[in-house]
């Protein structure tokens, strides 16, 4: 009797034991279908956005209007800021991807040097019209070899999932045995010539400014980015969460990947290996239709801001993007606003969730200044501005030089034959530093 009854539990033990390996390969199934999917996601919008910027280069080449020149330039920018977001979520290791992602940083931050110049009613230079020129070949090589591995991984030739599963090399070659690391690093030696750019970098984009930017903490692993991530967002609103592509770039990341209970999208984090910082969240979940006013996002994105502990940070320009508003928050020390130390949060005009946050910036260039008194008053600054300019407002500000550096300035806002101008005035050798046109559309507000 004891022997069947034995028996009888042996088996219901190997029933269930069986039952929950079978539980355990199918989460292990939908979890790999579920990273593949978002990994396709992240390449094939890649591949759209290169497309894309290819189509618009080349416009650029037979374009005499300078508005349509402007608005060119002003789209390659965003696409190629996408198409980077987009290139960082792919499970591929960094020495495959270096002379890509600098190639798309670069054409991003010349894009937007000549939207400024454009803006300010100066032409396109031969030399500039060179550079675009070169851009579009790369641009255009780029694209085709990215077109390789469409046809490949539509074939079912390839899948990123092996990818993320192989164990990190330490180098990469053309003997590598994956198709799609193999294409990248063909694309990284051949397929990408640029030209030296030399540009003013805008506020907004601090990249080359050469800063030490070790963030400084404890370092962090998966699991603790886990945790942090899903704080960020908000446990109540997380389903499912799962680990992403790291990040060994300037900041190092944690990669996570967290699915929302309203079940709309997916929103990627990245988390500093070092201090738990969130770097930057995005969501790609879809937004319908815009229900509220620019000025309740704006109040959203600075609660939203406090509640995270940045605090001293005021909104100084906004634009509007397919039903969001991208709002840029400066740090202010006193009375004085810091450039340098920026944040940008996206904020859905739906409902006002936050649904971007950038703080790279921020993090790399936040720190308490010791600001001297300037040498010169605001009376002797103001006198030194053109009379012609009807100035509105006026203050002390930080702004981020092109050698890497940081100014304190007078910063003059005003108006002139109906445009707006923001005039910066060395505040200590009282010479002119920069001058801004600021351009209010119905999607907001752009500097350049």
């Amino acid at each position: 009797m004891t022997r069947w009854i034995l028996t009888i539990v042996l088996a219901v033990a190997l029933i269930v034991v069986g039952l929950w390996g079978y539980n355990q390969y199918l989460q292990n199934l939908e979890y790999r279908n579920y990273m593949e999917n978002l990994y396709q996601k992240s390449f094939f919008e890649l591949v759209g956005q290169i497309g894309d910027i290819e189509t618009k280069l080349s416009k650029l080449m037979v374009s005499g209007d300078q508005g349509q020149s402007m608005m060119l330039l002003s789209d390659v920018w965003r696409q190629a800021d996408a198409a980077q977001v987009n290139l960082g979520q792919l499970p591929l290791g960094h020495l495959s991807l270096i002379k890509t992602s600098k190639f798309i940083n670069q054409l991003a931050d010349y894009c937007y040097y000549l939207t400024k110049k454009v803006g300010r009613d100066q032409t396109i230079s031969v030399e500039e019209m060179n550079n675009l020129q070169k851009l579009h070949n790369s641009c255009a090589r780029l694209n085709d070899e990215l077109k390789v591995l469409v046809d490949n991984i539509n074939s079912g030739g390839v899948k990123w999932g092996e990818i993320r599963q192989a164990k990190v090399k330490q180098e990469l070659n053309e003997d590598a045995e994956n198709l799609i690391e193999r294409q990248f690093m063909r694309i990284e030696r051949t397929g990408i010539d640029y030209p030296t750019l030399i540009y003013d970098g805008p506020f907004s984009e601090t990249l080359q400014q050469k800063r030490d930017i070790r963030i400084q903490g404890q370092a962090i692993d998966q699991k603790k980015a886990e945790e942090i991530a899903a704080d960020f967002v908000g446990r109540d609103r997380v389903a499912e969460i799962n680990n992403g592509p790291q990040t060994t770039a300037d900041i190092e990341t944690w990669g996570v990947y967290i699915k929302p209970k309203n079940g709309n999208g997916t929103i990627f984090l990245s988390v500093s290996k070092r201090g738990g910082k969130v770097v930057n969240m995005i969501s790609d979940g879809e937004i319908k239709s815009a229900r509220i006013s620019v000025e309740e996002a704006r109040r959203s994105a600075e609660r939203f801001l406090s509640q995270k502990g940045y605090r001293s940070m005021v909104p100084t320009y906004s634009q509007k993007f397919d039903g969001t508003l991208v709002i840029n928050f400066a740090y202010k020390q006193g009375d004085v606003i810091v450039y340098p130390d920026l944040i940008k949060v996206k904020v859905s005009l739906e409902d006002g969730s936050i649904v971007g946050f950038d703080a790279r910036n921020y993090l790399i260039a936040h720190k308490e200044r010791d600001i001297k008194p300037p040498r010169l008053s605001l009376d002797e600054a103001r006198k030194l501005v053109n009379p012609n300019l009807k100035i509105k407002s006026e203050g002390l500000a930080i702004i981020p030089t092109e050698s890497g550096g940081e100014k304190l300035c007078y910063e003059f806002r005003g108006e002139y034959g109906g445009d707006n101008f923001i005039v910066y005035i060395d505040a200590n050798n009282g010479k002119e530093v920069n001058i801004l046109k600021i351009i209010d559309t119905a999607n907001g507000t752009l500097a350049i």
